[in-house]
């Protein structure tokens, strides 16, 4: 019944809004009111039906907006707005709100609220309706300022504002629905036009402490007009800031309960956009706002409710903090150095780059492998040129055609990257010496006859019984045994020839035994044979026994009856893991007596128990062939080749265990540091050598975990910093070290060839001299970074970084040393000249350092040190040269505090672990004097000097042939390459420790090792910026360029490394040998774990990109670049979730993008590592320390292996179509050489989802807004790391 008189009620007034004359009679009027009272009535009445009947209803709902957009009588658009109220209800249900603005409700409340606005005397009272129920229906309507807008509502609401500033009852109506205008920018503006910011001031002069909810919305209502800057300029003219001071001063001494801290927080959110304007920050100094609320902080500090308070505080008081000036003497390095002048060098506005950072906050952002280095900027006029491939080679050649016009004498027809054929025959030939190396010896038919007469005639078999070995036994056996054993049986047969030479020697048969004649004879002979070095380390290996046993036999010379070796003929022992190498190894001390002393090596013998070096015996010149044979001594167990190696795990990992991580880098003495120091050429001067790379280093024996940082310390950091301002008179301010003035007195005389090489830390710990109050300090050494000290406080520090050479940017790498500390005290250093917008200081990193006298005492450790640390926004403002011409940056804060153990010590304090140019050579000289030169092929080549004169070294590494015959040289030559290279960013001291555990891996002794050099040959460049690295840059070369963004144009007089890595790149290229894997490793500061970046079509920028390796016949894309990922996923520190294969626009000209492009490289990488420490696997919660990037570096190699041994099993399960299928795509062509169906097999048994892996956003892509406004990057700790 109900619902049925309701219904015939909205009939009716459907009825009248049918006839819609120009203007209603009376009559109408009376009967639209009698039927909305009625309606009213209904929806009034305490059944919830009623009401929900309406909403249900459109049709109803659009009569009664309809009437408030066209009804002229003030009672019936009364009653509409009291039943759309009762419909809503006093709460205000979302469900019910969003009913009502989906019918228009809305825009009919704007029309009656505007219409009756018109009126020559408005009804106050349906105004005022209106606007409490727009402000129940706004927060659900997305549009509502636009609406509010358009219909002109806005002079309304701010005119009942104007009139009733002190009316608790207009107001209570009107400040809700103004805080809703002002969400609007457009809005907000427009209000602030028509003076609602000097109108909300009044309201909070009138409002004072009594009506509290009125006054939060009037603070309210102001927050969101001030982000207008127009608004918060009209708020400081208007004496807002003293005003607002006054008012938080007054809540915070009365609000002593802490009841009211919203309100103190929206006056603080007030100030805080106030304060973005300078004249914001003027007003809010000369107001003496920052010891306003610097005080009213301290008072609070330990209360937990008043966080946000204080965190607020705290943005305000560090942005009106006064901006000063770095206190150096100019913001270019101290030092510079003179450039080769080069008539063709690609303008860096040439080279590909995102665009996007304008030079902002990135100036020196260290993304790694794939940071934008800000050193890439570009022209925009050429932007759209430059995105097309086609153009951009166009642009390209028309510069060259311009300097070639010039009669350019140093380039010939083609552009620097297009290299042809016969100049990178003539460049590189020499940098392939396995190429040439080796010969072919047509021996092979002989082998069977050669092995059996030497078993027969040389008495291998005496020690067995004549009925044991028949010669059809033993010719069964020599068949059994592969080809590689079946060659050391026959250089055997030499030996035996070189036995009786030298017996006969000794037994004096006309032979000059003083000479030294046939020592030589023989190390010529058998470098002939082998094609072995001659300059080798001769091995006594202690490996033949005086007993014999049922499973062996003793060989003897014939001559003399001595016993030389065993031949171990028992079966091979069961093993789960397959063939082992079972080759008797030598005595700890007979290793350990091999590997001693340069000058023992030089001689080409060693001393034997009370025999003179210069007379071999038989026993020593046999054992010397043997070792060369890879025997050692002997064993003819059958040895595992790469066609046969199992590919299972668990062999991997046994046969990885067998490998022992050599302790620590200590050198088998100074000397040679010192020596090779001398060679090192830097462009400043020297004063000493540190002690930490003179003397070596071991890693800590336990895992050192990622510091927690207590909750606050950031904060309380920042408030130190500001009682520094307030209070300048307790300030030292005193300069104890400053690079600049020592260069400046030092004059030409601050160059390279007055360094003074010495360490004398040993000899100044022994002295007592009282050098003053305060720390000690000096970076005058390889690698050192520190421009200035300056003591603020007795045990505070600010210390500001020097920028890379010929630069004005790139702060981060630091390493410096410190003296005449005392023991027990805290001592605070700031490095305050950082650029980064975060860094892994605030997520538990802590610096390292080393203690000279720990060192003396045993303990030669770099420790991660220090508490307190945070990194944070300083007051130190970076010049617009810097941020590209941007204004009002400023640098950031690394700050730590340390506790030292030993009075007067001496201790180095650095980024992170170094590691020098002078120690790479120093590591390669002991690798030279110590690897086993009977079974490494090893050389270690000049590949080019750098602009200062150092060498940069080239590495070839692989295994010897496993035969001279043709089948062994031909599988030599066949055997595919790694290139690995390293340390292309100074900084990145962690990619050289990666890298020396994996040459220190290629170079050991393992059986793994062994393996991996029989299946490849290693091509390391381990030092790409030896430049930098000597001179303590941490991202550029000399020439102030980041040379991982110069390998698409490199130039070969100002980026010679890069032009010849490039060139031996395209040199393989062009001898159809591509490289299966390239990887350049590098460092990440703002990532754990190590992770790779790789390369997808699927993820590039382009759209479609066919330009690479990987996209194979069909637009298939060819996946195996995810399966050497998903391989070092075991490794401890390795994230799989951390790599990413996104090509991006800004990276076309790194190293990775480069190869994989242009040299057609599907596996080409970027290998990052972090600085910190772990988040996940075994080392979740721990630094990484040298033993785990060494440990890094020996998994990629393992991992290698199992690259190759999983195809091999692949390729014997797949038909060969599959292989000659993926040969035929054509993609490659002929660079698919011997690994031709490599890719194909392989992808396929690892066709991971690119799901698995997260696409990382890229590190130049970080956002780049003011930090205020970005709590996460201001305050690491509150935030959580994110």
């Amino acid at each position: 019944m109900d619902r049925t008189r309701l219904s015939n009620l909205f009939q009716t007034l459907e009825k009248l809004l049918g006839h819609r004359p120009s203007r209603r009679d009376p009559e109408e009027v009376q009967q639209l009111r009698f039927t909305t009272t009625k309606i009213l009535q209904f929806v009034s009445s305490q059944e919830k039906t009623h009401r929900d009947a309406v909403l249900k209803h459109s049709e109803y709902l659009d009569s009664l907006v309809t009437i408030l957009e066209v009804a002229e009588d003030v009672a019936v658009t009364q009653n509409v707005v009291y039943i759309l109220a009762e419909l809503i209800g006093k709460t205000a249900s979302g469900k019910k709100a969003g009913t009502l603005v989906s019918n228009g409700a809305t825009q009919g409340l704007f029309a009656a609220l505007t219409g009756e606005w018109k009126e020559t005397q408005p009804n106050e009272e349906l105004l005022l309706s209106i606007h409490h129920l727009l402000a129940k229906l706004g927060p659900k309507d997305r549009k509502f300022g636009v609406k509010a807008r358009l219909s002109q509502a806005l002079p309304v609401t701010l005119g009942l504002l104007r009139n009733h500033t002190s009316s608790t009852r207009v107001l209570q109506a009107v400040l809700p629905v103004l805080k809703l205008y002002s969400n609007n920018a457009v809005n907000a503006s427009y209000l602030g036009k028509n003076g609602a910011v000097s109108y909300l001031f009044r309201v909070i002069t009138s409002c004072g402490k009594k009506h509290l909810s009125m006054l939060k919305l009037t603070l309210d209502s102001l927050v969101l007009l001030v982000k207008s800057k127009s608004n918060s300029a009209r708020a400081i003219g208007h004496g807002g800031v003293p005003m607002l001071l006054n008012m938080f001063s007054d809540w915070h001494r009365g609000d002593s309960k802490n009841r009211h801290i919203a309100l103190r927080k929206a006056v603080l959110n007030v100030l805080k956009h106030i304060t973005n304007l300078k004249s914001g920050r003027h007003a809010f100094i000369q107001a003496d706002g920052i010891r306003i609320l610097y005080s009213a902080c301290q008072e609070s500090i330990n209360c937990r409710d008043l966080e946000q308070v204080i965190f607020i505080s705290s943005l305000i008081m560090r942005k009106c903090f006064p901006k000063n000036r770095l206190p150096v003497a100019s913001i270019r390095s101290v030092l510079t150095c003179p450039l080769p002048e080069s008539d063709f060098h690609i303008p860096e506005f040439m080279m590909l780059n995102d665009g996007g950072d304008n030079g902002s906050e990135n100036s020196s952002l260290d993304n790694d492998d794939d940071i934008s280095s800000d050193d890439d900027t570009e022209a925009s006029k050429l932007q759209t040129e430059m995105e097309d491939p086609i153009r951009r080679h166009q642009l390209l050649q028309e510069i060259y055609d311009e300097l070639a016009a010039e009669q350019v004498p140093e380039f010939g027809a083609e552009l620097p990257y297009e290299r042809s054929a016969e100049d990178l025959s003539l460049s590189y030939d020499k940098f392939f010496p396995e190429m040439f190396e080796f010969e072919i010896q047509e021996e092979e038919e002989e082998d069977l006859t050669l092995s059996r007469n030497f078993y027969t005639s040389s008495g291998l078999m005496s020690g067995l019984p004549r009925h044991s070995f028949s010669e059809t036994a033993l010719e069964e056996l020599i068949h059994q045994m592969p080809r590689s054993s079946r060659h050391s049986l026959h250089s055997l047969r030499r030996t035996s020839e070189l036995c009786d030479s030298f017996n006969n020697l000794q037994m004096g048969q006309g032979r000059d035994t003083e000479s030294g004649a046939d020592v030589a004879s023989y190390s010529s002979s058998s470098s002939r044979l082998l094609n072995r070095p001659t300059a080798v380390e001769p091995r006594l290996t202690a490996g033949a026994s005086d007993n014999s046993s049922e499973d062996s036999a003793s060989a003897v010379n014939v001559r003399t009856g001595a016993s030389v070796f065993r031949l171990d003929i028992s079966p091979p022992r069961a093993s789960k893991c397959g063939p082992t190498l079972r080759a008797k190894s030598a005595s700890k001390g007979g290793r350990q007596k091999a590997s001693k002393g340069s000058k023992q090596q030089s001689q080409g013998g060693r001393k034997g128990k009370g025999k003179p070096s210069g007379k071999p015996n038989a026993r020593e010149v046999l054992e010397l062939d043997l070792e060369w044979n890879n025997t050692a001594p002997l064993s003819i167990t059958r040895m595992t080749t790469p066609s046969e190696l199992n590919a299972s795990d668990e062999f991997l990992d046994s046969a990885g265990s067998e490998y022992m991580v050599e302790e620590g880098t200590a050198f088998d003495g100074p000397e040679i540091y010192s020596d090779m120091a001398c060679r090192t050429k830097s462009v400043g001067r020297f004063n000493k050598l540190a002690y930490p790379e003179l003397h070596g280093c071991k890693p800590v024996p336990y895992g050192e975990p990622l510091f927690e940082k207590k909750f606050g310390i950031q904060r309380q950091k920042i408030f130190e910093d500001i009682d520094r301002m307030i209070n300048p008179d307790q300030l030292l301010d005193k300069v104890v070290y400053d690079l600049d003035t020592i260069v400046r007195l030092a004059g030409s005389m601050y160059s390279t060839h007055y360094s003074n090489l010495k360490n004398m830390d040993e000899q100044r710990l022994q002295r007592r001299e009282d050098i003053g109050a305060h720390l000690m300090f000096n970076a005058q050494f390889e690698s050192g970074n520190l421009r200035k000290a300056i003591q603020v406080r007795q045990y505070e520090y600010d210390l500001f970084l020097n920028p890379d050479i010929n630069t004005n940017h790139h702060h981060q790498w630091f390493y410096f040393e410190i003296s005449n500390m005392e023991v027990g005290r805290q001592y605070r250093f700031n490095i305050s000249n950082c650029e980064k917008l975060n860094s892994q200081f605030n997520y538990g990193m802590q610096p390292v350092m080393y203690s000279v006298k720990e060192a003396l005492q045993g303990r030669p450790h770099w420790l991660r040190v220090g508490s307190e640390i945070c990194y944070y926004k300083n007051h130190f403002t970076r010049s617009s040269q810097v941020t590209g011409g941007q204004k009002g940056k400023t640098y950031y804060t690394a700050t730590f505090t340390i506790t030292f153990k030993h009075e007067r010590d001496i201790c180095y304090i650095a980024y992170h672990f170094p590691y020098t140019y002078t120690m790479l050579q120093t590591h390669l000289i002991k690798w030279e004097n110590t690897y086993d030169q009977s079974s490494i092929y090893f050389k270690n080549q000049v590949l080019t000097e750098t602009i200062s004169g150092n060498a940069v070294p080239l590495l070839t590494i692989t295994a010897y042939p496993l035969s001279n015959n043709r089948e062994g040289i031909e599988q030599f030559r066949n055997r595919p390459y790694i290139f690995l290279s390293s340390r292309v960013h100074p900084g990145e001291s962690n990619s050289s420790w990666v890298m020396k555990g994996t040459i220190q891996f290629l170079l050991s002794n393992a059986p793994m090792a062994q393996t991996l050099r029989e299946m490849y040959v290693f091509k390391i460049v381990p030092m790409l910026n030896p430049d930098g690295v000597i001179n303590g840059n941490h991202r550029c070369s000399l020439v102030a360029e980041d040379l991982n963004r110069r390998w698409l144009v490199p130039c070969p007089k100002l980026h010679p490394t890069i032009y010849h890595t490039r060139g031996l790149l395209q040199y393989l290229k062009m001898v159809n040998k591509v490289p299966v894997v390239y990887c350049d490793y590098h460092g990440h500061s703002r990532r754990k774990n190590v992770f790779l970046y790789g390369c997808s079509p699927s993820m590039s920028w382009q759209t479609e990109d066919l330009d690479n390796p990987a996209m194979l016949a069909g637009k298939v894309e060819d996946t195996g670049y995810k399966t050497l990922p998903k391989l070092l996923a075991s490794a401890p520190a390795f994230s799989l979730n951390n790599c990413s294969f996104m090509v991006e626009k800004s990276k076309e000209a790194t190293a990775r993008v480069v190869v994989w492009r242009q040299v057609g490289i599907v596996r080409s990488y970027t290998m990052e590592s972090t600085y910190c420490g772990c988040d996940q696997g075994p080392y979740r919660g721990l630094h990484i320390g040298t033993r785990e990037l060494e440990e890094m570096g020996r998994k990629f190699c393992e991992a290698l292996i199992k690259v190759r041994s999983r195809h091999a099993v692949s390729s014997d399960t797949n038909s060969q179509q599959d292989v000659s299928g993926t040969i035929a795509t054509g993609q490659r062509g002929s660079e698919l050489g011997a690994i031709g169906g490599d890719v194909h097999l392989v992808s396929s048994s690892s066709s991971t989802s690119s799901s698995s892996y997260h696409r990382v956003q890229s590190d130049e892509e970080e956002d780049d807004e003011e930090e205020e406004d970005n709590p996460c990057e201001e305050v690491g700790e509150e935030i959580g790391e994110g």
